[in-house]
């Protein structure tokens, strides 16, 4: 499966710096372990991370937004947001927030497409791709 992660940055907070090194991580991690999760009714997945200032105003709070499975392209879409208050001054804390909040939020997501697909009655293997996520997420301890 294809695993496409844009950031999105609303304003210029230096103390996102070291969350959007976190995120970059992330991405390369994710595109080499889903390149071999394949399953026939899911051929991509696009995730938009938002993280604070100005497109807070979008989502009051932290959490899962406009999750879409696409059935003619076999696409699902989601958009994670991280509400500006979510982060202090303290960079290890907020790497280390970010990291358990989307690491909570990919593990919830399994849910969420499992849903979106059995609509559709196709199936979708949530344990593998929790697993991979984990994986995901042991791989870049380090920025804890």
């Amino acid at each position: 499966m294809k695993v496409n992660m844009n950031v999105i940055v609303g304003g210029t907070d230096d103390e996102l710096n070291s969350i959007l090194s976190a995120a970059r991580t992330i991405r390369k991690e994710m595109k080499s372990l889903f390149e071999s999760f394949e399953i026939e009714a899911l051929q991509k997945m696009d995730i938009c991370v938002c993280l604070s200032g100005n497109i807070s105003k979008y989502y009051s709070e932290s959490g899962i937004y406009q999750a879409s499975y696409y059935l003619k392209t076999k696409k699902f879409i989601v958009y994670v947001h991280f509400c500006s208050n979510e982060w202090n001054s303290g960079k290890k804390e907020n790497v280390s927030k970010f990291l358990k909040m989307y690491n909570d939020y990919l593990l919830e997501l399994s849910d969420i497409i499992k849903k979106k697909m059995a609509k559709h009655k196709l199936d979708f293997d949530s344990k593998c791709y929790e697993d991979i996520i984990r994986r995901v997420f042991e791989n870049v301890e380090e920025y804890a």
